[in-house]
């Protein structure tokens, strides 16, 4: 196998920012043109470099963390949910930011065309903006001698130290004009977020034309007539969520803060304090530069604590929503087999279907675990469970 450069995103502060202002010159800010990996950066920004390759440790927290293991054998009833979708295929934990190309090239789930790299290396990018739209839809295989990195600094940098430049312009098409965003929770919404992809141009879309929110979603997405498949016994058209931590976190008890007010401890580089570059759980820091800066007072030992106590509910209710939602599939799918159902009956039931696996879904694959919004999270999991119910009623 060809070699891979295992690099990681850079998502700099605003105390980045002003620390590398005020110990570099512009001259001595400039660096390697073009994308290189984070390594090429050692010398300026040992520190921060040395940070990054610690994306590569795998380590797991109580209910989350990067710890890779296979969802479909811890949670066998994902093999129902997502029967005749590629996840039935291979569904794994994501691992560190330095490993995002090595992944996505060696899943066994199909791939729809070269977009399917827009979030997993910056040579995606680099070839979009030399062929335009329709280097999206080409063949994923084909342009794979293409990437060569996974993500680098210059997918929040572009090679800039300190400065925020967002390179994928999925999110900044659909940003909506009435709310403002930091800069460097931004940088996180380029992939942290909700997407498909568009059945026409294969272009990574965001369903936010009518809002954040995963009712919005399923208006934006039956408006659209979109599904990403149809289950093979029930006739189900379903959705399936990616991985919406921005659109979750923002209405949560920590939307005030940055992404890298929490997720990135401090290092020194340069005689100055700047954010690390390791995107890791606050769990698996000391927490002295993060957490307990707000919560004075407290250990990492009763933050610790704290946080598993709000991830607990919502981990114990996702496995509870999921049985009813299997046992609703299984109904249906006999109703289909048996023709016991009239077609406008089996479409109602669908549409429930639909709906529940979704609004669960959007919980599931939200890698906060609940913690970034429990309220919201609990909401969608008891609305799951109560289209499941209705589905299974109607079903009798």
């Amino acid at each position: 196998m060809r070699k891979i450069y295992r690099t990681i995103s850079v998502v700099a502060a605003a105390v980045l920012t002003l620390s590398l202002s005020a110990c570099t010159s512009k001259d001595d800010a400039a660096g390697p043109e073009g994308i290189v990996p984070p390594q090429a950066w050692a010398g300026k920004y040992p520190s921060i470099v040395a940070s990054f390759e610690k994306n590569a440790e795998m380590e797991a927290t109580t209910y989350g963390g990067s710890e890779p293991y296979s969802y479909l054998e811890k949670y066998e009833f994902l093999n129902t949910f997502y029967e005749g979708f590629g996840f039935s295929k291979q569904y794994d934990r994501a691992r560190g930011h330095v490993y995002t190309l090595e992944d996505v090239m060696e899943t066994a789930r199909p791939k729809k065309g070269a977009s399917c790299y827009a979030c997993k290396t910056p040579d995606f990018v680099e070839q979009l903006n030399k062929e335009g739209v329709s280097f999206n839809s080409r063949d994923f295989e084909e342009v794979s001698e293409l990437m060569t990195n996974s993500i680098t600094c210059y997918d929040c940098h572009m090679e800039e130290p300190g400065v925020i430049n967002l390179t994928l312009t999925h999110l900044t098409d659909a940003l909506p004009d009435d709310k403002q965003y930091k800069d460097t929770t931004l940088a996180c919404a380029q992939c942290h977020v909700e997407y498909y992809q568009d059945p026409k141009t294969i272009a990574i879309t965001l369903p936010w034309d009518k809002g954040l929110d995963p009712d919005s979603m399923l208006e934006y997405y039956d408006e659209l007539n979109y599904t990403d498949w149809t289950h093979p016994r029930t006739g189900t058209p379903l959705l399936k969520a990616q991985h919406p931590e921005f659109e979750t976190y923002q209405d949560g008890i920590h939307g005030n803060l940055s992404c890298s007010d929490c997720h990135m401890e401090e290092t020194q580089e340069n005689g100055q304090t700047v954010k690390a570059h390791q995107f890791t759980s606050p769990l698996l820091t000391s927490m002295e530069d993060t957490c307990i800066k707000c919560h004075s007072g407290e250990t990492k030992e009763s933050l610790t604590a704290k946080v598993e106590a709000i991830q607990k509910p919502v981990y114990d209710r996702t496995l509870a929503v999921a049985d009813n939602i299997t046992k609703l599939i299984e109904e249906l799918a006999k109703a289909v087999e048996n023709k016991t159902k009239t077609e406008d009956e089996l479409n109602a039931v669908r549409k429930l279907h639909r709906e529940a696996q979704f609004k669960w879904d959007f919980v599931f694959v939200e890698n906060g675990e609940g913690f970034h919004n429990q309220e919201l999270a609990l909401k969608l999991l008891d609305e799951a469970d109560a289209l499941a119910l209705e589905g299974l009623e109607l079903l009798k």
